[in-house]
């Protein structure tokens, strides 16, 4: 009997259609036509990732047709994705770009929380379409309100540049600060920049405390705000309580920085740590001492070079005083493109770079951005310091801009009397950079190294 059920059995299975392996089968219910085909039998196209800011730094070239819109079309992409029900967070300087206000009245129609928060220096017809639609109760979800001098501080600007979203496109939490204001001046005329970050709450957090102080329109107790967010970032804004070269925030990051024994991959070959700056206004006695510890910096070895848009006649003295290596390598943005005797073109970034020996790493890699400029109005109204420290990709970055404009949209100073042949040859222009020689002047537009732009002029904006 046993053997005939087995033979029963056998002779059953072999008039059974044929099955699919396992394999197979997984295939047919997880990945097979069932998942990529619709029903009528064509493949499905795959679901488009949903849009997020581009995370990183970027710079604009201005006067460079679409090249100078880059930071503004960063902002406006992430106003325009702005979720219902977020919340878009500004503070301002400058701002009369009626397209970027169109695009914010648009977004509070749609009902995301538009909150603007602008300095009182001018009411441009940008400002006023924003009063309209948001209103300027500031106890309201949405509002555009101008500070009464400093939003944190008393008799000064809120001169800070940062834009917070809570949900824009695929990401939350998501901050861009640097230099860039929201006028037309800022990509027409003026070199800026801009670093985002998505899904950053902890940061986020940080930056709307600031905002949030700012929002009160009162003197803030205490006026300096600083905050470390993890290993990379720290947010301080000012206004700083005891100015003056022992309490500087600049002079406190440069008293950090070694000149020898970079290692790490940071520094020069020779293992000098690289010291860079770009500054818009680099003038008065606060400036004075900002470029006296620079120059002493170079002169104990660091890698030094020096960038600025405008600064004052005895800043331009201590550039020009020449240490036991010689004089700074030290370039300028400023053009005056139409002969009328003051700078139109320059630049409006305020970065401090730093790669090497620094406090106790000999491989740090340090960014210093924001909207605070080498006076003493940069530590005395509403500005913010931001710092990205080893984050390598945005030190390369940001670095990489440096050797462009370094390169491309400056020129060597007239001022300091460099190559010259009653120099030693420890001064010659080969040597200012450790074996890299610095490009000769462009001679397409002419230098002037003072004044700044003029006043109510198409390239002023009083900052």
């Amino acid at each position: 009997m046993k053997r005939v059920f087995v033979l029963v059995a056998a002779l059953s299975l072999m008039a059974l259609p044929s099955v699919p392996s396992v394999a197979n089968a997984v295939s047919v219910s997880t990945g097979g036509a069932a998942a990529t085909t619709g029903a009528d039998g064509k493949p499905k196209p795959k679901p488009k990732p949903k849009w997020k800011p581009a995370e990183g730094a970027y710079f604009n070239t201005p006067r460079h047709g679409a090249k100078q819109w880059i930071l503004h079309n960063h902002i406006v992409g992430a106003i325009d994705h702005a979720r219902p029900g977020s919340t878009i967070r500004i503070a301002v300087f400058s701002f009369d770009r009626k397209f970027v206000a169109s695009r914010l009245i648009a977004a509070k129609r749609r009902g995301v929380n538009v909150q603007v928060l602008l300095n009182n220096h001018q009411v441009t017809p940008a400002q006023r379409m924003l009063h309209r639609a948001l209103g300027m109760n500031r106890t309201r979800k949405s509002f555009s309100y101008e500070c009464s001098n400093g939003c944190r501080s008393s008799g000064e600007n809120l001169h800070t540049k940062f834009y917070l979203f809570s949900h824009t496109g695929g990401a939350r939490d998501t901050v861009m600060t640097g230099s860039v204001n929201l006028t037309g001046n800022s990509a027409m005329n003026q070199y800026n920049d801009i670093w985002v970050i998505n899904d950053a709450p902890k940061l986020t957090r940080s930056f709307a405390q600031l905002w949030g102080q700012m929002k009160k329109d009162k003197p803030a107790h205490p006026g300096w705000f600083a905050r470390s967010i993890g290993k990379h970032f720290t947010l301080e804004a000012t206004p700083f309580p005891k100015p003056g070269p022992r309490h500087d925030p600049i002079i406190a990051v440069l008293n950090r920085v070694k000149c020898q024994g970079a290692d790490g991959g940071t520094g020069t070959r020779r293992h000098h740590t690289i010291v860079r700056v770009v500054m818009h206004a680099w003038n008065d006695p606060r400036g004075d001492y900002i470029a006296r510890k620079v120059r002493g910096l170079f002169g104990q070895g660091c890698d030094v070079q020096l960038m600025y848009g405008v600064s004052g006649a005895s800043v331009r003295d201590e550039f020009a005083t020449r240490s036991a290596r010689g004089f700074m390598p030290v370039h300028t943005t400023g053009m005056d493109t139409n002969d009328d005797g003051f700078i139109d073109l320059y630049t409006h970034q305020k970065e401090l770079l730093i790669s090497g020996h620094y406090g106790r790493s000999r491989h740090t890699r340090l960014v210093v951005t924001g909207s605070s400029n080498y006076n003493t109005d940069g530590i005395r109204g509403d500005e913010e310091l931001f710092q990205i420290k080893n984050r390598v990709g945005a030190y390369r970055s940001y670095t990489k801009d440096f050797t462009r404009m370094w390169t491309t949209f400056s020129n060597r100073v007239k001022y300091i009397p460099y190559p010259s042949s009653a120099a030693p040859p420890t001064t010659t222009a080969r040597a200012f950079s450790f074996g890299r020689p610095l490009p000769e002047p462009q001679s397409a537009t002419r230098l002037t190294i003072a004044p700044g732009p003029k006043t109510g002029g198409p390239a002023w904006e009083g900052d």
